[in-house]
């Protein structure tokens, strides 16, 4: 004996989605793309700046344990974007091959100084700090800068500003 039950069910034939549901689900699809996409493009403009700023302070902290590791000098030239190369920087690594880093998308916007050379000790032997500031244009607005500052005694930090 079959069981029919009138409350909610739906017979062979009204199986699926009206095309009014689907309609309201492709324009809450479409609010957020909408809404979304100006965010994310923002949000993976932000993130290239970021990304290319920690890899430089990376390479410069593995310059300085380099330097002090093999007990000899290791330098980094910085070429910023008024370089004939700009927004690029070369170094040695320890293997002594020479690696040139292009910031594709991202200015090297300012140097104090168009290398920086680390010694034995890990220091660098300037009379004061060393800066390197890397930005990008997120949106009309806004404007993200990391400063990364190379103490004499070869302290390597990083500072962001927005503007």
């Amino acid at each position: 004996m079959k069981m029919e039950s009138s409350i909610g069910a739906r017979s062979d034939i009204e199986r699926g989605y009206s095309f009014a549901e689907l309609l309201i689900v492709i324009a809450l699809i479409g609010l957020f793309v909408l809404f979304g996409g100006p965010a994310m493009a923002d949000g993976f403009r932000a993130y290239k700046v970021r990304s290319a700023a920690t890899n430089l302070a990376t390479d410069l902290r593995a310059l300085r344990y380099n330097a002090v590791a093999n007990r000899a000098p290791f330098t980094i030239t910085i070429n910023n974007t008024t370089n004939a190369s700009p927004n690029q920087y070369s170094y040695n690594n320890f293997k002594g091959d020479a690696i040139t880093v292009r910031l594709d998308g991202v200015d090297i916007e300012t140097t104090s100084a168009a290398s920086i050379t680390f010694n034995i000790n890990g220091s660098t032997g300037a009379t004061g700090n060393q800066t390197v500031a890397v930005s990008k244009m997120i949106n009309a607005s806004r404007n993200d800068r990391y400063t990364i500052t190379v103490t004499p005694t070869g302290t390597i930090s990083t500072a962001y500003t927005t503007f």
